[in-house]
């Protein structure tokens, strides 16, 4: 059974490594490894931005998503970003990324949100609702707001829950964490990406 993380979500919060895909690109996610564990970023990206090309090009999704998420974490990393500019950055990617991509993407950019709001719930947890429409600024939503926004990327990342029933958990093996049980339990992409979301659903501030 994969555990309730994926690595692109483990290395925003902290975890800045990732283990080398594999297939004719091993090689330079090896390289990508050996970078961060030296502390060198910079080539780390310079790497990613070889694989990204390739890996879209063989419709490697798990691939492609997993270093355009490293590259967007380890760029704010090296600028000093915060993770507002990544959320803004993946929306971005998003919008231009192949639909076989999009529902990871959006389950990623939920816990991104996620991750956010609980970084700062304090802020949300004070404000009160204006009562009129939130703006695009999401650092000045109240809580209802931003717990609406997180609901809204589970949801799209749902959607398609038809073909997300027919696409094999191990199809997307270089993007999520390996547990000690068997895929069976949750077989499909549909079935992870809805452990997710459950995840987020029976948070105490539902």
């Amino acid at each position: 059974m994969r555990k309730a993380k994926i690595l692109i979500v483990a290395a925003l919060i902290g975890v800045l490594a990732c283990a080398a895909a594999a297939g004719e690109r091993d090689d330079l996610w090896k390289q990508v490894d050996k970078a961060i564990d030296s502390g060198l970023p910079k080539t780390a990206i310079d790497l990613l931005e070889q694989i990204i090309p390739g890996a879209l090009e063989d419709e490697a999704w798990a691939e492609a998503t997993k270093a355009i998420g490293l590259q967007i974490v380890y760029e704010d990393w090296i600028q000093g970003r915060s993770m507002e500019t990544a959320i803004t950055r993946l929306q971005a990617e998003i919008a231009t990324a192949p639909q076989a991509m999009k529902p990871v993407m959006e389950a990623i950019l939920a816990h991104w949100f996620w991750d956010y709001f609980g970084g700062n719930r304090y802020r949300f947890v004070q404000r009160t609702a204006s009562g009129e429409a939130s703006g695009e600024d999401f650092t000045t939503w109240d809580l209802a707001r931003i717990l609406t926004e997180i609901d809204t990327h589970f949801t799209a990342a749902l959607a398609a829950g038809d073909q997300l029933k027919a696409i094999q958990i191990a199809e997307w093996d270089d993007l999520l964490e390996k547990g000690t049980t068997p895929d069976t339990y949750r077989p499909t992409l549909y079935d992870f990406l809805a452990h997710e979301a459950l995840s987020f659903y029976s948070c105490g501030e539902q």
